[in-house]
């Protein structure tokens, strides 16, 4: 019966051939059966119910729910086998290898071959998912600022469940299997951009970047010169941030002084006011005043060498915006305004020498390259001459300051031959006396030449010519500086050295007369120049006039000891002559200059009143230092000629009478002056006389006994009737 079940059912789905091979199948199975007896009853197949979890990935572990499953049997996703499976005839747990990429199907084998399969889908209906890991192709935009939406590209995203920028999670707003779409917002901050599904994680390489607009909020300092480093501060403004002032971009001072709230940057050359400004990315931020680049300086072209006092010539760029200019430490004052490339600065005598020149301005220096060698300019100041040695030619002296022995002299254009002394003061050597006439007199020094000034030879070597003297002395002397009195002082030494020379020699009386006249004349200049110097001399207390003070006072006591010089050089030619030698001495001549002196006195002493020499608590009355009693001083040379007549042993009428007829070229005043300083003098001149023999020049052997002075002849000190 069962072989004829077996029989119909393979007839009912097989063709005639093939049914006719069931047929004989069937009858070799009932003969089998029949012999053997009864058949034992068939194993179940295995079968694949369900998968759990429905969506899953590699690494996963998952369960098989199903029937008749045995141990041995082996489970695949595809063809990648899963492991340690825990198997049981209704389930089998296992896990899917990290192989797998993907998952069509659930393949059941048993001793090598397939016993069950379970689709991943039937008829449209999803039975179970597998998941693959997310992969990360790209971004798009590189960057994005809060607000701006971003593309992440890649595949298997449709299964990404969460998205994180620096590890923050972000929503996400659009969501396919190759792009995801997110908004960038305020607080985001750059770094990996993930996503996680439970497929796995994926990242991109890269950091992403979350880009903030940069802002301004300060400058320090404000203002600035080209070259300085200037930091500003405000938010956002690490790189890529760059940097501009007006135009011009600025460079970091150093890339690590870059970072998110502040930058340190240089102000480029050629620089100019103007905004300062921050971008990236196109975004851009600025101050709300203008930053101010202040001119700088440029020396371009500084002279190696200037004469002092003189013009230092320089030219360059914003010398306009310069406020105080400096060589070394000395201030130089511009001849004129200076424009922006060029400026003439006045250099003094005092000038230091190889100092940088220095360019001030808001409170900065700028220095030229190379020290300036400072050549001092010669100065002249004046001039005087006297009769040379034997009485030829003149020598004569220059006084001025800054001398060298590079100076070089011209009197009337024409070189002198100097000989160098010191910085203020030169000797020269002429054939013959300059002409009586005004002529220039100059200094150079190399390239550098002094202001010329006028010198006049009618003067024979003095400031003044003798004919003006006395007409100068009740109105003193304009002009005359401390250089013109110290320059008469030495012609005048001179002078006495020459007359002390006759003195010794016993010159005749025509040379005395007029070495007795130049002498009395220098006795007028003297009082002139102290005039002159005491005039000059202020109160002021300063350190400047306080040295003018004291150089204008030492060369009055030196200009009052002269004078007395002067006495007593006269007095030593007139004690020389003899009596016959006196009357063609120039008597009147000189007593007439020396009577100015006189009268000039108390002018002279009212003029240096109150004028003080000296400094601290030193101070002289000029007033004192310049009292000379002329007529005093003055009695000697006159006493010593009336000694003479006396000698000649005449008696005292005699005397008077032939003092009288001597004195009578004299002025009345000055007669009567001289001949009641004989008469008060009356003793002392006897007294003189008393040396003589008594025979008188003509052999007389007596003096009227009436007029004779009283005493033996030989000193006698009797009274005049």
């Amino acid at each position: 019966m069962v072989a004829s079940s077996v029989v119909a059912v393979a007839m009912l789905f097989a063709g005639p051939q093939r049914a006719r091979a069931a047929e004989i199948a069937a009858v070799e199975v009932a003969l089998n059966m029949a012999l053997d007896g009864d058949p034992p009853a068939a194993a179940a197949a295995p079968t694949i119910a369900s998968v759990s979890p429905a969506e899953f990935a590699a690494g996963a572990t998952i369960t098989i729910s199903g029937d008749s499953f045995a141990e041995g049997d082996v489970l695949l996703l595809d063809s990648h086998a899963l492991t340690d499976l825990k198997i049981t005839p209704t389930s089998i747990t296992g896990t899917v290898p990290a192989t797998a990429k993907a998952g069509k199907k659930l393949v059941l084998k048993r001793a090598k071959k397939q016993v069950a399969t379970f689709a991943a889908s039937s008829e449209g209906m999803a039975r179970f998912t597998f998941v693959p890991a997310p992969k990360l192709s790209g971004v798009t935009p590189k960057f994005a600022a809060p607000g701006e939406t971003v593309t992440l590209k890649g595949k298997g995203l449709a299964r990404v469940s969460e998205l994180s920028l620096g590890g923050a999670k972000l929503k996400i707003d659009e969501q396919t299997d190759i792009a995801i779409k997110f908004t960038a917002v305020d607080g985001n901050h750059s770094g990996p951009l993930a996503v996680k599904s439970i497929g796995g994680e994926a990242a991109l390489k890269k950091d992403y970047e979350v880009f903030y607009a940069p802002t301004l909020a300060s400058v320090d300092p404000p203002a600035a010169f080209e070259g300085d480093a200037i930091t500003l501060k405000g938010t956002h403004l690490a790189a890529p941030v760059k940097f501009k002032l007006g135009s011009k971009s600025l460079k970091l001072a150093d890339p690590a002084d870059q970072t998110e709230t502040s930058a340190k940057l240089v102000v480029p050359k050629a620089a100019k006011s103007g905004p300062l400004a921050a971008s990236a990315r196109g975004k851009k931020a600025s101050l709300g005043s203008d930053f101010t680049v202040h001119p700088t300086p440029v020396l371009s072209t500084v002279p190696k060498e200037v004469g002092a006092p003189g013009e230092l010539k320089v030219s360059g760029k914003h010398l306009d915006a310069v406020t105080t200019w400096r060589l070394g430490q000395v201030t130089l004052t511009p001849v004129a305004a200076a424009t922006a490339s060029k400026v003439t600065l006045t250099v003094p005598a005092d000038a230091p020498i190889d100092q940088p020149l220095i360019a001030v301005t808001q409170g900065r220096e700028f220095t030229s390259k190379k020290p300036v060698a400072t050549v001092k300019t010669p100065i002249v100041q004046g001039l005087a001459f006297w009769t040379g040695p034997d009485g030829k030619g003149v020598d004569g002296v220059i006084r001025g300051a800054d001398f060298s022995e590079k100076t070089k002299f011209t009197l009337a254009g024409k070189p002198l031959s100097t000989s160098f002394v010191a910085a203020d003061r030169v000797g020269f050597s002429l054939a013959k006396a300059p002409p009586a006439s005004a002529q220039k007199l100059s200094a150079k020094a190399g390239k550098y030449a002094g202001a010329p000034i006028e010198v006049d030879g009618a003067g024979n070597g003095y400031r003044v010519p003798a004919d003006q003297l006395a007409a100068l002395l009740p109105t003193g002397l304009q002009n005359y500086d401390l250089v013109a009195a110290q320059l008469d002082l030495e012609v005048s030494t001179h002078l006495v050295g020459e007359a002390e020379g006759a003195a010794q020699q016993n010159a005749e009386a025509a040379r005395v007369a007029a070495l007795g006249l130049r002498l009395a004349q220098d006795l007028q200049r003297v009082s002139l120049a102290q005039a002159a110097l005491c005039g000059a001399m202020t109160s002021g207390k300063d350190a400047t006039q306080t040295a003018k003070n004291a150089a204008a006072g030492e060369l009055l006591r030196q200009s009052n000891r002269h004078s007395q010089t002067l006495l007593a050089t006269l007095e030593k030619l007139w004690s020389n002559l003899g009596p016959d030698a006196l009357a063609g001495a120039g008597l009147a001549e000189v007593d007439a200059a020396v009577a100015s002196v006189g009268a000039a006195q108390p002018k002279l002493v009212a003029a240096c009143k109150g004028r003080f020499a000296g400094s601290g608590k030193l101070l002289t009355d000029a007033a004192t230092t310049v009292k000379l009693d002329v007529d005093k001083l003055y009695r000697a040379p006159i006493l010593a000629a009336f000694e003479d007549v006396l000698a000649r042993g005449k008696n005292w009428s005699a005397v008077e009478k032939d003092v009288e007829g001597r004195l009578a070229v004299l002025p009345s005043a000055r007669k009567k002056l001289w001949f009641d300083t004989l008469k008060a003098s009356k003793a002392g001149v006897e007294a003189a006389a008393a040396g003589v023999t008594g025979k008188g020049a003509k052999g007389d052997k007596h003096v009227e006994k009436q007029d004779k002075p009283k005493g033996t002849g030989k000193g006698g000190k009797g009274k005049a009737n």
